[in-house]
């Protein structure tokens, strides 16, 4: 069960599971709608749910008491056993007072004592789940991974050993199921699209192993990136999640499934108010993906991408902060075969336009391998389209990332100022160099190291420190705000706009 923990600038955020060394169902400590008719209506006849007669408003909230009662029943929790890894002792059985006068005196280990032999015990945790349908129980890939034996304890206490179905690491989901006479019925998912910030909603899962536990709260926002992942597309909530929620369900007003609990922000390792679920428009695909195949496909375009930042828009005279910069192309993907280049801007793919990165990540996921689709992008101030064949992703697929290699190896004495925007230029071996920075200046402020290599200004090839500054005064003649530079780190290339001093 591993679940990277992600730094933030007060604390992380930590996977709910609830890891445990001697009983599972105690606390222990931790690793760590507003919906349409058309849509509700089927959701409660599904469940037999009662009617609502009473309209959400601010202030006055409906009783959940009878949603609870009927989903309930739906959501399992799932107690895992894992195998522990042994600690293998950097003397590796040899005694380290060897060729000491201490050496017979600890032999093999303490007087009286044998050397201990053998595995170590398992490791034991907790998460949550619900049923979707024939035995099928969704939950969170880092619930089940590395599982040697899993245990799916129902509402009523049955316990039920829970079979592997497949699961996708990229998006933190996993499938199990069960077999047995008097299987809960499968909850039915909801829209999350549909979810607004400010819209009610209520989470059933089993925090610190102890069984059911409701807590309720509203959507905080949408669309989060947690840095987990490139499909990260989270519903951020206050409905307090805790350890050993992992894998729950995010429920709407209806009883509908409209997110996959799946992590928290916490400096404490407790619930602050901050959680986040998988949205359902996401999982329910993967999910069937994985019922039906086992495994997931995605399809493929071989771009490494970035933000567009208000920088970057004013240093290319866009008109919004809007689409996805290309910092480079994959030899032989699909995008060099349809002649995508870098510094190109997604604006959209197919009929969904590219309002951040993830909506272009998201899109090309779900493209079926061998699909044609049509990009609008901009290039060199002037919109264009390219027809683009997606291809599969495969394992060993370079995915699209910002740059964060390591700075190379400065330059010599800088040769010529940029004063403008806060940088020295000198002439290196392989090219253009930055050779300082001016502390708290543009070029600072947008990351730019000493030792960066600078390939391009203004999408202009940039090959001497002259050719560079030449560039850079022709962009401010134009009453740019912003200068682009295309600069390499080690072996990756990305875009920064850097704007003007006032100065």
């Amino acid at each position: 069960m591993k679940r990277g923990t992600i730094i933030g600038a007060t604390g992380g955020l930590i996977a709910g599971v609830s890891l445990g060394t001697l009983a599972l169902a105690a606390p222990s400590f931790a690793l760590f709608n507003n919906s349409a008719a058309s849509i509700a209506a089927p959701a409660a006849a599904q469940l037999a749910l009662p009617a609502i007669s009473q309209q959400a408003r601010w202030g006055n909230l409906p009783n959940l008491a009878d949603l609870v009662q009927a989903v309930s029943p739906s959501v399992v929790q799932i107690q895992v056993r894992s195998s522990n890894p042994v600690q293998t002792s950097r003397f590796n059985g040899r005694n380290p007072f060897e060729g000491t006068p201490f050496e017979d005196f600890f032999g093999n280990g303490a007087p009286g004592q044998e050397q201990q032999q053998g595995e170590a015990p398992d490791r034991l945790g907790s998460g949550s789940g619900f049923f979707i349908e024939g035995g099928y129980i969704v939950t969170n890939n880092h619930v089940v991974d590395d599982a040697k034996k899993m245990t799916v304890v129902l509402d009523d206490g049955r316990e039920l050993e829970g079979t592997l179905v497949g699961t996708d690491p990229k998006t933190d989901l996993a499938v199990l199921k069960v077999s047995g006479s008097n299987i809960p019925r499968g909850l039915p998912w909801g829209d999350s699209t549909a979810a607004r910030p400010g819209d009610s909603v209520f989470a059933v899962g089993s925090p610190f192993g102890l069984g059911n536990t409701v807590t309720a709260g509203i959507v905080s926002a949408r669309g989060r990136n947690i840095n987990s992942g490139q499909y990260d597309d989270f519903i951020q909530v206050d409905a307090p999640i805790n350890q050993g929620n992992s894998g729950g369900p995010l429920f709407d007003q209806t009883g509908s499934v409209i997110g996959v609990n799946s992590a928290i922000y916490s400096p404490t390792g407790g619930n602050v108010g901050i959680g986040f679920s998988i949205p359902s428009d996401m999982a329910k695909g993967i999910v069937q993906q994985i019922i039906s195949h086992g495994t997931v496909e995605r399809g493929w375009l071989g771009v490494a991408i970035a933000p567009v930042t208000p920088d970057i828009a004013a240093s290319l005279n866009l008109t919004a902060t809007k689409g996805a910069l290309v910092n480079s192309v994959t030899d032989g993907s699909p995008a060099a075969k349809a002649g995508l280049r870098e510094g190109d801007v997604i604006l959209s793919f197919g009929e969904r336009e590219i309002t951040h990165i993830q909506d272009l990540t998201r899109s090309v996921a779900d493209t079926k391998a061998g699909t044609s689709r049509d990009l609008k992008i901009v290039r060199e101030g002037r919109q264009q389209t390219v027809k683009v064949n997606i291809a599969a992703l495969k394992d060993d697929a370079a995915a699209p990332k910002l740059a964060s290699a390591p700075p190379s190896q400065g330059a010599g004495p800088a040769s010529l100022s940029l004063s403008d925007i806060g940088i020295a230029l000198a002439a290196g071996d392989d090219g253009v160099v930055i050779s300082s920075v001016k502390v708290n200046s543009p070029a600072a402020d947008a990351g730019i190291r000493v030792g960066d290599k600078l390939v391009k200004v203004n999408q202009a090839s940039a090959n001497t420190p002259d050719a560079a500054k030449k560039a850079v005064d022709e962009a401010k003649k134009q009453n740019r705000n912003a200068v682009l530079l295309q600069l390499q780190r080690g072996e990756q290339r990305f875009f920064v706009g850097v704007p003007f001093s006032d100065g």
